[in-house]
């Protein structure tokens, strides 16, 4: 019994060892991943009681409700007050911020006044966010 469980085991540890040195290994050739360019532009579209806090503060965008600010620099050009963004708007962002500047923009966001409800844009911002 002895010996014919060594045999078994000489011809079974042999053929699975023929088995793996004579199988042919597949060559599989990996393409470089894509890097993403340093500075990709990336949008929003403003949707119905959106707010750039609440952009900001989605975890896609910045996932930090206090980076809204760079929400309003980068999309300047569209934005006149920041309590006043509009459905269909489309926002640029950047994910690729600086530490210095994410420090900034948090610290703009906390000294921003209250909101006061409004309906027309203000004709001078409480801050300097520029």
């Amino acid at each position: 019994m002895k010996k014919t469980f060594s045999l078994m085991l000489s011809l079974f540890l042999g053929t699975a060892l023929m088995v793996g040195c004579s199988a042919k290994k597949e060559v599989v050739s990996q393409e470089p991943e894509a890097k993403p360019t340093p500075d990709q532009t990336l949008h929003y579209t403003v949707k119905k009681h959106d707010t750039l806090w609440d952009i900001a503060g989605r975890s896609s965008i910045y996932g930090d409700s206090f980076q809204w600010p760079l929400l309003f620099k980068s999309n300047r050009d569209k934005i006149q007050d920041p309590d006043l963004i509009y459905p269909q708007q489309d926002f640029e962002y950047h994910k690729d911020v600086d530490s210095a500047t994410v420090k900034e923009a948090r610290d703009l966001a906390s000294k921003t006044p209250k909101y006061k409800k409004h309906s027309k844009p203000v004709s001078k911002l409480p801050i300097d966010y520029f």
